[in-house]
């Protein structure tokens, strides 16, 4: 289905900024102390300004389009970068390179034109390449380019072949792929389907790991044994295979880095990982993952990215489709809007990658809603000017124990026990950052910016990593652990002691399980409305000289008959600390000696969460923001030099399971500032807003709060 060409005009641009409740009128300019000064759109250095991508991932047949058309509509859109292919699979230009397909449709100069259209519409190109997969005359004429089976068989899908990032086609002929478009075109920055270690294909079946000759001899190479014969932990050699993974990506990605710097020098590439000039990820539905969605994926991946990489800028597109089967079968406006408040509320950019054109959308009713939302923060570029998430509190993210998990007995749990923190956090209206475990382990995070930190079951802990959270304890900083905070190195080795000093516990003892267990708040200083449960494992031990209990057991109580459910009169209750804490120098470890977040993902108990909120409480007694109302919101907060704050109300009451709709307007909230603010605006709904003092906080009474409301407040 085509798309008129008037609906992007500014009539109906405004009208779908009116439905989705989106204030512009009167916001474009900077007020009086209540921006700084933005300099117009460079598209030669997009990536130092308020860029907004659109990414059209071009098909075969999408050559036949008007490159100026597409560059108009992805302006008109609200879009100031647009993502375009070059080559890699499918030469969207006249290759001469024998194994790059050649575009059937094409005629002419596709990638020329598109990048002079871009240019006449004032739009930055970023060139995309896909040098994961080539065609079958590559794979007849050098099969060991690319990944093989266990069985033998080639990794193929719809007559493409996965590249091995060990094989010829990454490592040589990838380079003359890229050799060839960027000495004919000079685009303003490059985005790659890099070439790795997928084990599952677009149909989600698992293929298990690449072991061709060239794996298994650079394998032996590096570590002198086979390549694992099984996958995961199970195979001993498992371990020394994830490093390979890395080790190899991280060269390939060198490669890759510095050949571009030879051909277009300033050019720069949007990576996820090592990011070095921008970033970029990418949120999407998957069918095959349990339902429901999770919720946050925007915003975890935009915290973790500027936790790896703070003050590099990064967008994490949201994907319109719903899932590869149905490329053409779109995402909910709703869904699309949710994501990117929570991107904009971090910090992060703008970014839509959809297939196709604009113009060529099977269900283009998504799009108005979604250009209403870049059309707003065009508006409202110069107050996002100089923004950087200020949140002190912080969720540790652990990628060691993200990845070796598996060698514990404990990974079943993981995944939930840090959702379920993240969530607790959000829905206790507590802004956060994440800290990169690998920013803390180098020294790129000294941690002097967090008052309390949470470490969501953190079990592979390095040395370094222990020596720099207790140095943050000693400070003054609180420390929240749950489970069995450094119980193993970062390879994955038990440890015999628990390396911090401020911990609780010197050493762990055996798991117990704890079915039926529950922490009763009137045995201890941290108070919650009703018993806490706790199932699953116990992790206790011998504890440290001066630690104490915060919280403590119920008697066990029986369960099964009614008539047997109680606990015994006279019974004692367990004197294991249910929640315990120690002081060290200025600051405090609290462990929770059990999985928290686990329980509060699997049941969403209020218990859990007011526990959760009360430990961080103990820590940062007088936050600066307070939220006040009812109703399913994420408060988020940024800060600038100059004094200002641009404070964010995400809504998710739109949100039932995995259906994303239309969010109900939300009344009543009220913004609680800790201080006297200048000025208060309400960007979303485009009006002034005024506080009254009450104690040591201003008050602002917040308009209805549809998708989102953005408050900036001045100093």
């Amino acid at each position: 289905m085509s798309v008129p060409a008037d609906r992007w005009s500014r009539r109906g641009v405004i009208q779908a900024l009116s439905l989705a409740g989106l204030g512009v009128a009167g916001e474009a300019h900077a007020r009086p102390g209540g921006a700084v000064q933005v300099p117009g759109f460079d598209p030669r250095r997009w990536w130092q300004g308020d860029y907004r991508i659109v990414q059209t991932n071009l098909r075969e047949i999408d050559v036949r389009e008007d490159p100026r058309a597409i560059a108009r509509a992805v302006r008109a859109f609200g879009g100031n970068t647009i993502v375009s292919n070059i080559g890699g699979i499918v030469g969207f230009y006249p290759t001469a390179l024998r194994y790059q397909r050649r575009n059937p449709y094409l005629r002419g100069d596709f990638v020329r034109a598109m990048i002079d259209a871009a240019r006449a519409e004032g739009l930055a190109y970023v060139g995309r390449f896909d040098l994961s997969k080539a065609m079958k005359p590559a794979y007849d004429a050098n099969p060991g380019w690319f990944m093989r089976n266990r069985d033998g068989t080639p990794r193929t899908f719809a007559g493409t072949y996965q590249a091995c990032p060990n094989g010829g086609w990454a490592r040589d002929y990838g380079l003359q792929l890229l050799s060839e478009g960027l000495t004919r075109y000079r685009p303003d920055g490059l985005f790659f389907n890099m070439t790795g270690y997928p084990r599952t294909d677009y149909a989600n079946v698992d293929h298990g790991i690449c072991v061709c000759d060239n794996c298994a001899s650079a394998f032996r190479a590096m570590y002198g044994r086979a390549l694992p014969a099984r996958e995961g932990f199970v195979d001993p050699a498992w371990p020394d295979y994830l490093d390979f993974q890395a080790r190899t990506s991280e060269d390939l990605r060198q490669r890759i880095v510095a050949h571009v710097a030879r051909l277009a020098p300033g050019v720069p590439i949007a990576q996820h990982d090592s990011v070095e000039q921008v970033g970029r990820g990418e949120v999407q539905r998957r069918v095959d993952r349990a339902a429901p969605e999770w919720a946050h994926q925007s915003g975890e991946q935009c915290r973790a990215a500027l936790a790896r990489a703070p003050g590099t800028p990064w967008s994490s597109t949201s994907t319109a489709h719903v899932d590869y089967p149905w490329r053409q079968v779109t995402e909910s406006a709703a869904y699309h809007a949710n994501r990117l408040a929570q991107a904009m509320g971090l910090g992060a950019k703008l970014d839509l990658y959809l297939m196709g054109t604009l113009a060529d959308q099977d269900d283009p009713g998504y799009l108005p809603p979604v250009s209403a939302v870049f059309h707003w923060r065009a508006a409202q570029s110069a107050h996002y000017a100089g923004m950087a998430a200020d949140a002190r509190v912080g969720l540790y993210q652990s990628g060691a124990t993200a990845r070796r998990a598996g060698m514990t007995p404990h990974a079943a749990r993981q995944t939930d026990e840090f959702r379920g923190l993240y969530s607790a956090l959000v829905d206790s209206r507590v802004p956060f950052r994440l800290v990169s475990d690998a920013r803390v382990a180098d020294g790129g995070d000294d941690l002097t910016g967090y008052d309390v930190i949470l470490c969501p079951n953190v079990m592979l802990l390095s040395d370094a990593e222990a020596r720099a959270l207790d140095g943050f304890v000693a400070r003054g900083g609180t420390l929240i652990a749950t489970g069995l905070l450094g119980g193993y190195d970062e390879r994955g080795r038990v440890r015999a002691a628990v390396p911090l000093t401020a911990f609780p516990l010197a050493r762990y003892g055996a798991p117990r399980a704890a079915e039926g267990w529950t922490l009763d708040p009137a045995l201890g200083t941290i108070r919650v409305a009703g018993r806490v449960p706790l199932d699953g494992d116990y992790v206790g031990g011998t504890s440290r000289p001066g630690a104490a209990a915060l919280m403590r057991f119920a008697p066990d109580q029986r369960y099964g008959p009614p008539e047997f459910s109680y606990a015994v009169p006279g019974d004692p209750a367990r004197q294991d600390p249910g929640v315990a804490a120690l002081v060290h120098g200025r600051g405090e470890v609290i462990h929770v000696p059990w999985w928290i977040g686990w329980h509060y993902h699997r049941d969403g108990l209020a218990a859990h969460r007011e526990l959760i909120a009360a430990l961080v409480a103990r820590g940062q007694p007088a936050p600066r923001y307070v939220l006040a109302g009812d109703g399913p919101v994420e408060l988020m907060t940024l800060a600038r030099d100059d004094g200002a704050a641009l404070i964010t109300v995400v809504n998710y009451a739109g949100q039932r399971d995995t259906r994303y709709v239309d969010p109900p307007a939300l009344h009543g909230l009220r913004l609680g500032v800790r201080g006297a603010p200048r000025g208060a605006r309400a960007l979303v709904a485009g009006q002034a807003i005024t506080g009254e003092r009450h104690g040591d906080l201003s008050w602002f009474a917040l308009p209805p709060v549809r998708a989102f409301e953005a408050v900036l407040l001045t100093a």
